[in-house]
């Protein structure tokens, strides 16, 4: 029986602009997980490199780290069309009800950096 269980967080980026420097400054502290870019966007996925138990301490971790940023990194943040805290679950067939919160805090930290939540829920491998 396969449990459902807290995967991961990663914070996913999109802009019409350069990102550079900022995926450079989280670079530093984090890992990058795709940094593509064309004539249209700019987009990447990166995770914190660091174990963490629930969605709430995963997103005040990368809080963290972007509140870190140089300034030109900040307003590279900024000008992001995306900045999404994706919440990765693998679903299972246990236990019967599974929850997992983000607390006030949390939520008034995401809204002040002007960043959205997102949930991905994963099938179970066979």
């Amino acid at each position: 029986m396969s449990e459902i269980q807290f995967l991961n967080v990663d914070l996913e980026l999109e802009s019409k602009q350069d990102i550079s420097a900022l995926v450079a400054d989280l670079k530093k502290i984090a890992t990058v997980l795709h940094y593509d870019k064309d004539e249209y966007r700019q987009l990447a996925r990166i995770e914190a490199n660091i174990e963490v138990s629930t969605p709430d301490k995963a997103i005040n971790h990368m809080c963290e780290l972007i509140e870190s940023c140089s300034r030109n990194a900040l307003k590279q943040w900024l000008a992001c069309s995306r900045r999404t805290f994706d919440i990765g679950f693998e679903s299972g067939t246990s236990p019967k009800c599974f929850n997992q919160a983000l607390q006030a805090d949390t939520l008034l930290r995401i809204s002040a950096i002007g960043a959205g939540v997102e949930i991905t829920i994963y099938p179970m491998e066979s």
